[in-house]
C-alpha cells in the first residue's frame, strides 16, 4: 500500500492516484468555443473511436505506474469525462468548484460523492461566482497560479480562492485570460520543476517573466496550438508527461529536452475542447516540498 498521502502541493510530483470517468455518456455539444468550431465544420463524433482512445489513455496511466480511479458514471454529464474542472486536490483536501455551464454545474454532486468514498476531505468548497479546475495551477509548493477569464473562472471565484491559498501562507496570482481560451491549461501546462508548455503567442510577458522567476523555463507553443489543444498535458513527474498525439510540435520539443512523452490520440477530446491535463484529476502526488 502507498503511503503517500492523499494530495498534491505541485503539478509535478510524482504522480500515484488520478481520477477519471469513462467516455461512455460522452458526446459533443456547443459548451465552449473549441466545440462550437468543431461543430461549424461538421466533423462527426465517434462514439466507438472515443471509447477506443480513452481506453488508450488509461492504459498510458497504467505503463506509468499511475493507479486510476473511475468516478461513477451519470448519463446526464456527457461533459464529465473532463474529470479536471469541478474540483482540484491541494495539499489540504480538495477544493470544490463552481461550474458556470448549465449542463455542467451537476458534476459537482458526484465528484463530492467519489472524494468521499476515497477518504479525501473537503478543505474549502467555492460559493462566490464560479471557478474551475482547468484554471487553477500548483506551480511548486507555495505558489499557485489562477486563470480568470470572467466566465468560467469568474473574478469573484478567483479571489475567493486566492484567499484561502494565501491564508494557507501560498503566493497566489490572478492571471487574467480571454473567454475562448476556456481555461488556463490552455495556455500553461507544468512539465517538470523547471519547465512548462507555454502559449507565448498569448500569454503576457509579465507572466513569462514571473514563471523565470520562479525557475520556470517556458517551452513555446502557438495561438493555433493553444486552440488545438496542442500545449495541454499532464505531468507525471520524474521527467515524464501524458500529452496527445496530436500536438507533434510540443511533443518534438519535449523529447528534445529529455521528457518521456505518452502521446495517445485523443481527438474526439481535444475536438470538444479537452486534452490530457483536462481529462484528468490527480489525486495523489509525492510531495515536493522542500524540507
Amino acid at each position: 500500500m502507498d503511503n503517500t498521502p492523499w494530495g498534491c502541493d505541485s503539478d509535478y510530483g510524482v504522480l500515484r492516484d488520478v481520477a477519471l470517468r469513462s467516455p461512455e455518456h460522452f458526446g459533443w455539444f456547443g459548451a465552449n468555443a473549441v466545440a462550437k468550431e468543431t461543430l461549424r465544420k461538421g466533423i462527426t463524433f465517434d462514439a466507438k473511436l472515443a471509447a477506443d482512445q480513452h481506453a488508450a489513455f488509461v492504459a498510458a496511466f497504467e505503463d506509468a505506474g499511475v493507479r486510476v480511479h473511475m468516478v461513477d458514471p451519470d448519463p446526464a454529464l456527457r461533459y464529465h469525462v473532463y474529470t479536471r474542472d469541478p474540483a482540484i486536490v491541494t495539499p489540504w483536501g480538495v477544493l470544490i468548484g463552481q461550474m458556470q455551464r448549465e449542463q455542467r454545474r451537476g458534476e459537482v454532486a458526484p465528484t463530492v460523492r467519489f472524494h468521499q468514498k476515497t477518504g479525501i476531505p473537503i478543505w474549502n468548497w467555492v460559493t462566490a461566482g464560479s471557478l474551475e479546475g482547468g484554471d487553477v495551477h500548483l506551480l511548486r509548493p507555495g505558489v499557485a497560479a489562477i486563470g480568470m477569464s470572467g466566465n468560467r473562472t469568474t473574478k469573484e471565484g478567483a479571489e475567493q480562492a486566492k484567499a484561502w491559498f494565501e491564508a494557507e501562507g501560498w503566493e497566489c496570482r490572478i492571471v487574467p485570460i480571454a473567454e475562448h481560451f476556456l481555461h488556463l491549461d490552455l495556455l500553461i501546462s507544468m512539465v517538470t520543476e523547471s519547465l512548462a508548455l507555454v502559449c507565448t503567442d498569448v500569454v503576457e510577458p509579465e507572466i513569462v517573466n514571473w514563471l523565470a522567476e520562479l525557475g520556470i523555463k517556458a517551452v513555446p507553443t502557438t495561438y493555433a496550438d493553444a486552440m488545438r489543444l496542442a500545449g495541454n498535458c499532464l505531468s507525471l513527474g520524474d521527467d515524464r508527461v501524458i500529452s496527445s498525439a496530436e500536438a507533434e510540435t510540443a511533443n518534438a520539443q519535449l523529447r528534445s529536452l529529455g521528457i518521456k512523452v505518452y502521446d495517445p490520440a485523443l481527438t474526439m477530446f481535444t475536438l470538444a475542447g479537452g486534452g490530457p491535463r483536462c481529462l484528468s484529476q490527480p489525486l495523489r502526488r509525492e510531495s515536493v516540498k522542500a524540507g
